[in-house]
């Protein structure tokens, strides 16, 4: 049964909703960079049309934000998303949560928190929920929310992270439930059990999660370096691409980088593991100035950022010039576009050179998943087009040579309480053209278990240190 808050009936008309699907519509076809970089626009007009179909009669606003979080799924951009607000949102954002954290392997759901009062241990499989099977549900969230290109990999990486949480996209799309009928298998005795389990408060989620569980800061450091002096090597863990702000000095990174370096090359280190795994992004001329160490040839990041636009353009279209035409010196191009010709504020365009002092040689071990995204997966699209690096881990949520992350704008419902939030600007950068719009793939495809995530084991660092590390310069 529902709970009470979730039977707050929030009705929309046809009219209205169409009249907003018509606008997303527009937004996206003639505003939104990305829109046909996965889709032709007959396929898009078609699938338009299909959702106009499904919204022809009186919907719940649950479901006509379902409809929209379908839409902007299929365009296959990280960067895009859909959101409710006013009264719809706060139904939204305060449903009761299924009450586990969980893991995505092999299109299963395994358990890596109970947060529930029943006594299911830690590994266990869930089977199904409400008689639904698991890898159908975890097909029809993915019908809903996309990442980068048209890997599955990040966003199964997400559901089972902080940002779109499998504990609260079930309920969005499945329904809020006051108790779920759960199948699991034991992981200990590998048995089929049923039981019943409540729905969790947001604030109890976190109480007990609290008193249970020891969780990670919320705010962990931006970058952090340690050498192993013994085994020779240098670990070089990168959370993100900017350090407290975007308008930080552009020097921070330089500055920590050439530190970095220049201990590596006082001690003679032979090993460099680059982490970034879980990098949620940031400024890609912060990734550039990593590379300078390591490459040993001139290069410019981005080959051309562009949008569809001006700022009479986008006043025409929006109500608001935007302001793009100085900042970015917008020019016209052939195709109607306009293209970045200013490099001050996107210094991906601009042209970096090797930095001979303290130049890296030795052996360069990238490690990524899932949770690399945005600036980190363009970071290891570069490091695997201009150095020898290998890469370990699992596909990137981001794109390895194009994105859609610069300069974002929301859009909302002239008449629904739904809206969606979109990228101004387009950048294709220097990468190989048959790996552009596809997620970076690790040459060491390495994952964890349900094991090894219980246990707190970190097999793809394991496997680059046990497997990877030039041992034959170790220090004696």
């Amino acid at each position: 049964m529902q709970t009470a808050r979730a039977q707050e009936h929030l009705i929309y008309e046809p009219g209205q909703m169409l009249a907003d699907l018509k606008k997303f519509k527009n937004v996206l076809t003639k505003v939104h960079p990305g829109t046909f970089t996965h889709q032709t626009y007959q396929e898009f007009d078609q699938m338009v049309n299909v959702l106009k179909f499904q919204t022809s009669k009186p919907m719940q606003a649950k479901e006509f934000y379902k409809v929209i979080l379908r839409l902007v799924a299929n365009l296959h951009d990280g960067h895009t998303q859909a959101y409710s607000f006013g009264k719809l949102g706060n139904i939204i954002n305060n449903q009761k949560r299924f009450p586990f954290q969980i893991y995505i392997k092999d299109e299963r759901l395994f358990i890596v928190k109970n947060l529930s009062l029943q006594e299911i241990i830690e590994g266990s499989e869930i089977l199904s929920i409400n008689g639904n099977l698991s890898n159908e549900i975890i097909f029809e969230i993915l019908e809903h929310y996309s990442s980068d290109g048209k890997s599955h990999n990040g966003m199964r990486h997400w559901l089972g992270g902080p940002y779109k949480p499998f504990y609260n996209i079930y309920p969005e799309i499945f329904g809020e439930q006051a108790t779920y009928d759960l199948v699991y298998r034991d992981v200990e005795t590998h048995k089929i059990a049923k039981t019943k389990v409540k729905s969790i408060s947001k604030e109890d989620y976190k109480k007990r999660e609290s008193i249970r569980y020891t969780t990670k800061a919320t705010t962990e450091e931006a970058f952090s370096f340690d050498i192993n002096k013994n085994d020779n090597y240098a670990y070089l863990k990168i959370n993100r691409f900017f350090k407290t702000s975007y308008d930080e000095p552009e020097n921070t990174y330089p500055i920590f980088y050439k530190q970095c370096f220049k201990e590596i090359a006082y001690k003679n280190i032979k090993n460099l593991i680059i982490d970034l795994r879980n990098n949620g992004g940031g400024k890609a001329s912060n990734a550039a100035y990593l590379l300078q160490y390591l490459v040993n040839q001139n290069f410019t990041p981005a080959k051309e950022i562009t949008t569809m636009g001006d700022d009479k353009y986008f006043l025409n279209i929006l109500g608001d010039s935007l302001n793009l035409n100085e900042p970015f010196g917008l020019k016209q191009k052939k195709d109607g576009t306009y293209k970045v010709t200013d490099h001050k504020l996107l210094r991906d365009l601009m042209n970096y050179a090797p930095i001979e002092e303290y130049q890296f040689k030795g052996k360069l071990i990238v490690l990524i998943n899932g949770g690399t995204s945005s600036a980190a997966g363009i970071a290891a699209g570069l490091l695997k087009q201009y150095t020898n690096a290998s890469l370990v881990g699992t596909e990137t949520y981001g794109y390895a040579g194009i994105s859609n992350g610069i300069r974002q704008i929301s859009v909302k419902g002239d008449h629904t309480e739904v809206a969606i939030y979109l990228p101004l600007l387009h950048a294709k950068y220097n990468i190989n053209k048959h790996i552009q719009k596809r997620t970076v793939v690790p040459d060491y495809n390495v994952s964890s278990s349900i094991r090894d995530i219980v246990d707190g084991k970190d097999v793809i660092l394991q496997f680059a240190l046990k497997n990877l590390l030039t041992t034959s310069n170790k220090n004696q």
